[in-house]
């Protein structure tokens, strides 16, 4: 995996917040303002208009609210007594919800994308075949989805492993951006070894499987080292479904953030593609931090990102 020096330069100067100004995107905002302070960045807060809603607005009577001025005051309602000692921008854009992210990011120069969850039928976040799968797929930020309340930076950190230089450096690059947890576990699905093998039954080969997985975990624990100053790290190795496991640990152990590689080798980062995927973030209640390997995006990021 790089070395920790080569995240050195990975906290953001800007946070794009995506808002439908739903009630249940006090969370997001919430969350936002917390990192933005911790990073002492400018913080976005933008919400996309479909061009449905603009078209009417065009043909509305002379006098009546455009739809472009009314988003802009909810969303200066929403920040109403925040405290941010930094600069917070507001910006109202239209089209397809993740196209017109990507393109305002850029714009903005920030370096992660904050949303939630959404309630409202214009900005479909993060419900099946939404914004946050698009996102997932063509991304060159970090996206953070966050489930629940503020509580503070993030103390527990969850990460998603298979293993792969993907995973790894998806590891290196949460934790240059939240630095030091006081906790990190690495968690691993274990593929079901399915009919007794003729070397062996089922159980030593699981057993080999697990003690396989936890030499490669405990070499990326020394790799990360570094960036863990002195937080606890464990692992954590499970048999099931990526998605089960996640979900099992992250209840049990109270982990408040999760972070998955949208592009790796095997099942666990198949969670991002399809049914399963859809179903993850419907149901895992932990805040979830997705991060695509960069060299899995196209040479001309902007222009293959906004024509997906």
């Amino acid at each position: 995996m790089p070395s920790p020096e080569s995240h050195s330069h990975a906290v953001p100067s800007a946070i794009l917040l995506a808002t439908d100004m739903s009630a249940r995107c006090d969370r997001a905002l919430a969350r936002a303002l917390q990192l933005a302070r911790q990073w002492n960045a400018r913080l976005v807060v933008a919400t996309v208009l479909p061009d449905a809603a603009m078209e009417a607005g065009a043909e509305l009577p002379q006098g009546a609210p455009d739809p472009r001025d009314t988003a802009e005051r909810r969303l200066q309602r929403l920040l109403d007594g925040e405290d941010h000692s930094g600069r917070i921008d507001v910006r109202v854009t239209q089209g397809h919800v993740g196209r017109a992210l990507l393109r305002l990011a850029a714009e903005e120069n920030c370096g992660l994308l904050v949303t939630g969850i959404a309630s409202d039928m214009l900005f479909e976040l993060p419900v099946p075949g939404s914004t946050v799968l698009w996102l997932s797929r063509h991304s060159p930020l970090p996206v953070l989805i966050v489930h629940d309340r503020v509580r503070g930076p993030y103390r527990h950190l969850a990460v998603a492993s298979d293993f792969s230089d993907s995973a790894n450096r998806a590891a290196g690059q949460a934790l240059s951006l939240l630095g030091p947890p006081l906790r990190l576990s690495l968690v691993h699905a274990l593929e079901s070894t399915g009919s007794p093998l003729l070397s062996g039954d089922r159980a030593s080969v699981q057993e080999q499987a697990r003690d396989a997985a936890r030499g490669q975990a405990q070499q990326l624990l020394a790799e990360l080292r570094p960036l863990l100053a002195q937080a606890m790290a464990e692992i954590h190795i499970d048999t099931g479904a990526p998605a089960a496991v996640l979900r099992r640990y992250t209840r049990d152990s109270g982990a408040e953030l999760v972070i998955v590689a949208t592009h790796g080798r095997g099942a666990l980062f198949e969670l991002l593609i399809g049914s399963v995927a859809r179903r993850l973030v419907a149901v895992l209640e932990t805040d979830t931090l997705l991060i695509r390997d960069p060299r899995s995006l196209p040479a001309d990021t902007a222009v293959a990102g906004l024509a997906g």
